[in-house]
């Protein structure tokens, strides 16, 4: 019998059969344990990367504590991808001799292949750098996400290193930590506390009846998996650092990040939907000062503010968080 890897969801429809239901709900098959050494392997090099660099300063860390929470973070991944591929049209329309306003060149001058920000491997599983894409280090390592595998937090760090390539990088990246994805059977006594210790308070909704339907998935190119176990490095995992501005806490750990669309692709954070509620973006939360001045307007205009989201949601909007 494969394998089945007991992670949040895994536990929703387990069975004789070996069928699981990915984060939308669909019925599939389970992860193997090679599927999850695949998993394991490239979440250790992604996480190290990012925690123990030099370079970059880890800003917050947001928990994905349910279900609802993982599929939104796979329609952000996909909402990235389309953001991507607009930008890259653009570039490509300027590099064409078109005179374009605010489309920005890489410093090298040329256009980053759609392949070095997303790659389709198959049904399940995809390559995808992050959930920004402004300015890309493509010298990090490729993020792999299963959608039968739910990420634990979306982590935000920046490259504050005056001297580096990447120096203003602003990384949004969700994250695997490792311990919770390596094979049970392949864990250390001390490395199974660790892993209880994180997945402690995290109790999965229950399955909803209808599945949440899956956009369609963008195939770019397969690319070789790596199910070679690497060594278990130090993965002693350490809470978050919540950053409080002017007494205030944020931003919200349960918030889902709302965007500003832009015509062109793209979007700017304009603050977080908490349940059915709006906590926009305060003067007081960090970086706050780097949105442009129209979108501070566009977010003390309350009456205007309401009227787009109103339309944005619908019945389901239920007011903004003052």
């Amino acid at each position: 019998m494969k394998f089945i890897l007991y992670i949040i969801f895994s536990i929703f429809t387990l069975n004789t059969t070996a069928q699981c239901t990915d984060i939308f709900g669909a019925t599939v098959e389970c992860p193997t344990e090679n599927d999850s050494l695949v998993v394991y392997n490239n979440a250790l090099k992604v996480y190290e990367f990012y925690e123990k660099s030099p370079n970059y300063t880890k800003l917050k860390t947001q928990r994905l504590r349910t279900r609802q929470d993982v599929v939104n973070c796979f329609y952000l991944l996909q909402d990235a991808v389309d953001s991507f591929q607009m930008r890259w049209q653009l570039r490509e329309r300027v590099l064409r001799g078109e005179d374009l306003q605010n489309v920005l060149l890489p410093r090298d001058g040329k256009n980053i292949p759609i392949s070095k920000y997303y790659q389709y491997i198959d049904a399940n599983r995809f390559y995808q750098r992050e959930l920004e894409s402004g300015i890309l280090n493509i010298t990090s390592p490729f993020p792999i996400y299963d959608n039968r595998i739910a990420p634990l937090i979306i982590n935000s760090y920046e490259n504050r290193h005056s001297t580096d390539d990447y120096n203003g990088d602003f990384v949004n990246i969700a994250l695997y930590i490792p311990v919770t994805v390596k094979p049970f059977r392949l864990l250390s006594d001390s490395e199974k506390i660790i892993r209880q210790n994180i997945l402690d308070g995290i109790i999965p909704r229950k399955a909803i009846a209808n599945p949440i339907k899956s956009r369609p998935v963008k195939k770019v190119k397969r690319v070789i998996e790596d199910t070679t176990l690497l060594e278990s490095a130090a993965i002693d995992y350490k809470p978050p650092v919540i950053i409080k501005v002017s007494g205030l806490t944020g931003p919200p750990s349960n918030g889902i990040p709302l965007y500003y669309q832009m015509d062109y692709g793209g979007g700017w954070l304009m603050g977080w939907m908490v349940g059915r509620k709006f906590r926009k973006f305060l003067p007081t939360d960090e970086f706050y000062w780097s949105l442009p001045a129209w979108l501070k307007d566009f977010l003390n205009n309350d009456k205007e503010l309401e009227k787009y989201l109103k339309i944005k949601f619908g019945g389901y909007y239920d007011g903004i968080y003052n």
